[in-house]
């Protein structure tokens, strides 16, 4: 994922993430296994970020913009039959996305920040799935909670934080009749270390274990995700360019 952000002002925000995609599957059965690999440019994302209050070490700021189709949802496997929809590099469709973040600073501590995030994504429909059928993924949105700080280590800049995040998922859809083995609602816990590397780049990595899930019927839960970042930022007189850690 290559994520990007550019400051209008001091109230507004432009951000584009755009993504790259490699998935694998392989499912086995006794002595036969079956492996499937994606590859492609995944969808991408453009926000508009509005704070609309700063004060007292609090902020607060709205996002709003749209998911673009811009990943393929018509590969097919080895035998030309085209693939579903959770091994396609996109979704095939223009979503939604709202978006709100909360931020205090511990004034005792200025390192120390607090933060709440909400996010809502409101799906649209695939009209070319499978080549004449509709299909759209469950709308959903997530909670995350979590606190953040810094401190010196062997004369580095280094940061530690912890998050909770909650993620609930409504079932999919497709040609507007429910799709059974969808949906579902998952607490993740994700601890994270970076290290500031100079004034100008720092590296962050994290992991996101599952607390607790509940699926709709039988289906794929995650297990676990282990994340790595690197986040450039770029100053001019007038203008700042830089990367947001959500």
């Amino acid at each position: 994922m290559f994520k990007t952000a550019y400051s209008i002002n001091e109230r507004f925000t432009i951000e584009g993430l755009f993504s790259a995609v490699r998935q694998q599957r392989a499912i086995s059965q006794g002595v036969f296994e079956d492996f499937t690999e994606t590859t492609g440019l995944g969808d991408g994302v453009l926000m508009l970020h509005y704070e609309y209050f700063s004060k007292s070490a609090v902020q607060m700021a709205f996002g709003a913009g749209p998911k673009i189709p811009t990943g393929s949802s018509d590969l097919s496997n080895d035998n030309g039959i085209t693939l579903n929809a959770d091994l396609q590099p996109g979704s095939g469709a223009w979503d939604g996305i709202l978006h709100h973040r909360i931020t205090k600073t511990l004034i005792s501590r200025p390192s120390m920040v607090f933060t709440n995030l909400i996010t809502y994504r409101i799906t649209g429909a695939n009209n070319e799935y499978l080549g004449s059928q509709k299909y759209e993924f469950g709308n959903e949105y997530s909670i995350i909670l979590g606190a953040s700080d810094q401190l010196v280590f062997l004369k580095q800049l280094m940061g530690y934080g912890l998050n909770f995040r909650y993620r609930n998922a409504s079932q999919d859809k497709n040609n507007d009749q429910i799709v059974s083995n969808t949906g579902g609602e998952w607490i993740f816990i994700i601890p994270s270390v970076s290290w500031q590397a100079s004034s100008s780049m720092s590296i962050i990595f994290n992991g996101e274990f599952p607390l607790y899930s509940r699926v709709t019927g039988t289906q794929l839960t995650p297990s676990y995700r282990l994340n790595v970042g690197v986040y450039l930022s770029f100053n001019s007189k007038k203008n700042q360019l830089f990367n947001l850690n959500q």
